[in-house]
């Protein structure tokens, strides 16, 4: 990774399905086109074009809501195959300007293009290249932010739609100035409930909650408080990750037969997946340095946070004591779909804990002593104190190819 702040883009698709129809039909430009359900039938909208957000359609809405509003809409119904066969055309073309892409769902992805400066110019003019190149070869448009980081970015790229550009300062002090005027609702993982509750503190911007201490808001929130305190100044680790990063990992994620915010049954279910993680890593002989905390909410999209570790591991204690770090960035009372943990990083080079290499050594040989029971009796004949309750209902975890 080239030294400095990295650079980042995020290219978000402008009512994507919505984009593609009016394209497709041109007898459609300029009307307000609704993708989804139609307004007779039991279903939501998939996507509005911006003519038909002008009346406060917007998409998960109910296709009857959405005609109430917009009674002269176009009702289509989604095409899903030809959206994405769009998207893979979309996504070749981001690939020419660097191969460090991380495609978050058909229609948005990160590209980090740190360090290409000198071979194509400076990160406006490549932003500026990259729509240029998506309005005449696609026929549609694309929102593009740049910023240091993933968070920053994709709350850029939402800043100037349609078709617009916006860019995030790198020094912190200019990033939190940028971020102060925001609500509060802007942060990453801040709902409705949550804001309301941080309205009740006195808290309405991004600035208000910057006045507060990370032991304040950890007083507040718990853990969730400290994820709070780091995204209110626009902190954000996790990097852009390929699919051949993708490729090299292992995971594992269970679905919840219903949505659940029961924190324990969380917790109890990220045990078990992280040791079934681990059990894999010590029988393909691997450490990895990066932890993945891979989850979805009721909207059906699929995020992912990590954290690098100092050292590569394989150990089941280690990668569930990360997991539940990364957990608090999920907002307590949030419902949770499908939970997984992933491990990363393989053969990296990774510093040596000299004082942890003792105690990990004790507890490898205790996991390796479980793997010995469980190769022979089965994964029923050892079950961790907290996994009881849950064992049951974990029997349905899927087995995930990649994170």
């Amino acid at each position: 990774m080239t030294a400095g702040p990295r650079v980042i883009l995020h290219i978000d698709m402008d009512a994507f399905y919505a984009s593609i129809e009016q394209r497709d039909n041109p007898v459609l430009r300029g009307k307000p086109v609704i993708v989804g359900a139609p307004p007779d039938a039991r279903g939501v909208v998939s996507a509005a074009s911006y003519e038909a957000r002008r009346f406060g359609v917007r998409s998960a809405m109910p296709s009857r809501e959405a005609y109430r509003r917009c009674p002269d809409g176009v009702f289509v119904r989604p095409r899903m195959a030809v959206y994405e066969r769009e998207s893979q055309h979309v996504m070749a073309i981001l690939r020419e300007f660097s191969p460090e892409l991380e495609q978050i769902s058909v229609d948005e992805a990160f590209l980090d293009i740190t360090g290409t400066e000198r071979l194509l110019g400076p990160p406006l003019d490549v932003a500026g290249a990259i729509g240029k190149a998506i309005r005449e070869r696609r026929d549609i448009t694309a929102s593009i932010g740049i910023a240091p980081n993933k968070y920053l970015v994709k709350l850029a790229s939402d800043m100037h739609k349609p078709d617009g550009i916006t860019v995030v300062p790198e020094a912190q002090a200019e990033i939190e100035a940028w971020l102060a005027p925001l609500p509060a609702g802007k942060i990453w993982g801040v709902g409705k409930k949550t804001e309301a509750v941080l309205a009740g503190t006195g808290v309405r911007t991004v600035g208000d909650l910057q006045a507060y201490s990370r032991e304040r808001l950890a007083e507040l929130f718990g853990e969730w408080g400290q994820a709070l305190h780091d995204l209110a100044r626009g902190i954000d680790n996790r990097e852009v990750q390929t699919e051949a990063d993708a490729a090299r990992s292992i995971s594992r994620e269970h679905t919840f037969g219903s949505d659940t915010a029961d924190r324990e049954e969380l917790e109890r279910t990220l045990l078990s997946l992280s040791h079934e993680v681990a059990r894999e890593a010590r029988q393909t002989g691997m450490k990895g340095r990066t932890v993945v905390l891979i989850y979805r909410l009721s909207d059906f999209n699929k995020h992912t946070r990590r954290t690098t570790l100092a050292a590569a591991t394989d150990l089941g204690k280690t990668l569930y004591e990360q997991a539940l770090k990364l957990l608090a960035a999920i907002r307590p009372g949030t419902p949770v779909r499908l939970i997984g943990v992933g491990l990363t990083g393989f053969g990296e080079a990774a510093q040596t804990e000299l004082f942890g290499e003792e105690r990990d050594a004790r507890w490898q040989m205790s996991e390796k002593a479980v793997d010995r029971l469980a190769e022979k009796f089965g994964d029923e004949i050892v079950v961790r104190g907290r996994e009881v309750e849950g064992r049951r209902a974990r029997r349905t975890t899927q087995k995930a190819g990649s994170i």
